[in-house]
């Protein structure tokens, strides 16, 4: 996934087949990345488009016209932050910092526009991005940085997300294997599969 993106459009889909044929809408209007067109509970499929401003923006448009009534939300962010685009990509930072912030959102548009304007706001680092699967739909992220940057990118946050934001915490001082431990599940996503 190229992390130079100039911009970002997504849409997040109620139903597979609906979401494939916005995809391939997106394709056939315009040169852009498909950074992501995935399934996530509970039945929905996000799909991510990257690339030049102009021509993100033909592709959404296309993409969101096939999408109809199936859309449950839409994002379209130009002048996306480098550190955002390597997060969906999978990117992980855990360093020591004087604080942290846990921002959760009700969907996963609101929570990629959240942690555009928090790394935007202030010198945070984005840790980590996590968008819908296994978390009812819902999406997720952290920041670390000097405790008032990270309280001046959950402002940031509190703002731009608006109803949108679920619940948040900026944490002092974390304790250093926090973030390391951050959510450890030891038993199966499998209900039906026992502990290893």
């Amino acid at each position: 996934m190229t992390t130079s993106h100039e911009a970002l459009g997504l849409l997040e889909i109620d139903g597979l087949p609906r979401a494939v044929r916005a995809q391939d809408a997106a394709l056939k209007r315009a040169p852009v990345e498909i950074l992501a067109c995935a399934p996530v509970s509970p039945g929905k499929v996000v799909l991510v488009i990257g690339g030049a401003v102009a021509p993100v923006e033909e592709a959404l448009a296309a993409a969101d016209e096939v999408a109809g009534s199936a859309r449950l939300d839409r994002l379209f962010l130009p002048g996306i932050h480098p550190a955002v685009v390597a997060a969906l990509g999978g990117a992980e930072h855990r360093l020591r910092a004087e604080a942290l912030g846990l921002f959760e959102l009700t969907t996963v548009a609101a929570a990629v526009l959240a942690a555009d304007a928090a790394v935007k706001t202030a010198p945070v680092t984005l840790g980590r991005l996590h968008l819908a699967s296994g978390f009812g739909g819902k999406a997720w992220f952290t920041v670390l940085g000097l405790q008032s940057d990270v309280e001046a990118a959950a402002a940031a946050v509190q703002t731009i997300a608006a109803e949108r934001l679920r619940d948040y915490e900026v944490i002092p001082a974390p304790h250093e294997e926090l973030e390391q431990g951050l959510f450890v599940r030891p038993w199966p996503l499998d209900p039906g599969r026992g502990p290893r």
